[in-house]
């Protein structure tokens, strides 16, 4: 009886670590403003929000202007209630189109980075 119990622990702490939690990239799953769109020029943060935490190690999020001028107040941070949700500052925007860059460290240890652009009319 005892020989067939730990059998069965065997065989539930394999299928446990073949079929373990799969962490994937983090993906972003919202924006403010929202990729594409219309932001305020009093906006005062980009604000991006992953589907799952990262790491603080190599988060960024950067605001460049048309002209390639970097606009942010380069205090990015994760938000420490919400460890999906970055934050940047931003002083009062001119009209124009704007670029969001942004790097994070997923979950699964690979870094992330892409941009998105939004227009301040």
């Amino acid at each position: 009886m005892a020989r067939r119990i730990m059998r069965r622990v065997g065989v539930l702490l394999i299928a446990g670590a073949v079929s373990g939690p799969a962490f994937a990239h983090a993906i972003i799953v919202r924006t403010s403003p929202p990729q594409s769109g219309v932001g305020p020029a009093d906006i005062g943060k980009v604000e991006v929000w992953y589907d799952a935490g990262i790491r603080d190690a190599f988060v960024a999020l950067a605001v460049v202007s048309a002209t390639g001028e970097r606009i942010d107040k380069r205090d990015a941070a994760i938000d420490a209630s919400d460890p999906a949700h970055v934050t940047v500052g931003v002083n009062a925007l001119t009209p124009g189109k704007y670029t969001v860059r942004y790097r994070a460290l997923s979950a699964d240890g690979h870094i992330v980075s892409g941009a998105w652009e939004f227009e301040v009319k």
